[in-house]
């Protein structure tokens, strides 16, 4: 198979979809890897190495001639022409957020494979160390937007001796939930957590026992209390392969305390604060309203490229290399896991959340493969 490893052009976007471990492991199985020239250097990574690999570094538009595209992000309006019938685009597509390039996908007859969704036993295993990277940067987000010169209330998050720390509120008990306590309790914050799964709750309550973390269930009368008293808000809702609901309301984030920084790790998938309409970017990361600081920039891993690149690369070459030596449809009917990240199928929507998140027309997967 002749598979094309393409540079992405989303502002702020140095990751690539295959380290040149990745692109031997491919070659050696038998496939013809194009890499767009200097897609690697972002993260570290030479066109020599790629060579060395196998790989035939070409330009943008051979790069997209290939049968399967790997990219990290969603494909952007200024890539949909190179969009063919029988494609197939694998990545982070959060599709759910980007109605005109799924219905795009669709007129042309794309088959989209979207890493974000692919479970393993239950778990998000590709979108993982993705969310461990969110969770991490946005503690530290919250510290640099906290201090004044950048319009934050002016307090140092850990605190000092006989200055208390400041609070974090997170909202979902996630894997980047999980990452942003981590960072929250090492630094000394206080940390409150809202969470709708019991079960879930109580795992959290029995990790951070011994620290400062209140755990409580997730509802609009917790949520309106608590976040009050935020001065960094993290939202990490995500609901695989649709939109979450706009949980934090604009009435919600008025009450907030002037200075204070909301950063919303959903924003990938739509976001859940309703005071986002769009999303920033890493050049022009936030805005203020209603006195807030807001960051919600949708690629947070792509300002740490190389150790995202390599965390990622390890989780989707297995995958790659199932597809491109199996063919697609003996790949998604030997494995659960892959067919999980299965929105579109040469052009039909075959994600049931996608279709009913952005109402596009909806195709059961038995019907075409």
């Amino acid at each position: 198979m002749k598979i094309g490893v393409i540079k992405d052009p989303k502002q702020g976007e140095a990751r690539v979809g295959m380290t040149p471990e990745n692109v031997k492991i491919l070659v050696e199985a038998g496939n013809e890897v194009l890499v767009d020239d200097n897609a690697g250097a972002g993260s570290g990574f030479t066109n020599e190495q790629y060579i060395e690999a196998g790989g035939k570094i070409v330009d943008t538009d051979t790069a997209w001639t290939a049968d399967l595209i790997v990219k990290v992000k969603e494909p952007m309006e200024s890539e949909y022409h190179y969009f063919k019938k029988g494609q197939i685009i694998w990545g982070f597509l959060h599709l759910a957020a980007n109605k005109a390039c799924v219905e795009k996908m669709m007129e042309v007859g794309v088959t989209a494979l979207s890493g974000e969704n692919i479970s393993i036993n239950g778990v998000l295993e590709l979108l993982k160390p993705m969310s461990a990277i969110a969770g991490r940067r946005a503690v530290n987000l919250g510290q640099y937007y906290l201090e004044k010169q950048h319009g934050g209330e002016g307090i140092l998050l850990p605190g000092i001796d006989g200055v208390e720390a400041g609070t974090i509120v997170i909202l979902g008990g996630g894997n980047a939930a999980e990452n942003a306590a981590d960072m929250a309790v090492g630094i000394g914050c206080h940390v409150i957590i809202l969470e709708v799964n019991e079960k879930r709750i109580k795992q959290l309550q029995d990790r951070y026992k011994d620290h400062n973390v209140d755990v409580i269930v997730s509802n609009t009368e917790n949520l309106e209390a608590k976040i009050k008293e935020a001065d960094v808000f993290i939202s990490t809702i995500l609901i695989p392969g649709a939109k979450p609901p706009k949980l934090v309301k604009e009435y919600m984030v008025e009450s907030m305390k002037p200075g204070s920084v909301i950063v919303d790790i959903a924003i990938d998938q739509g976001g859940t604060v309703e005071t986002i309409d769009k999303p920033t970017n890493h050049a022009d990361p936030v805005f203020t309203k209603h006195g807030v600081i807001h960051y919600a920039v949708p690629n947070m891993p792509g300002a740490t490229p190389r150790t995202a690149t390599i965390a990622l690369a390890k989780g989707n070459v297995s995958f790659l290399k199932e597809v491109s030596v199996k063919g697609l449809d003996e790949a998604l009917k030997a494995d659960e896991s892959l067919f999980s990240g299965l929105s579109i199928y040469n052009g039909k929507v075959v994600s049931k959340a996608l279709a009913d998140s952005i109402d596009v027309p909806y195709t059961g997967v038995g019907d075409v493969l």
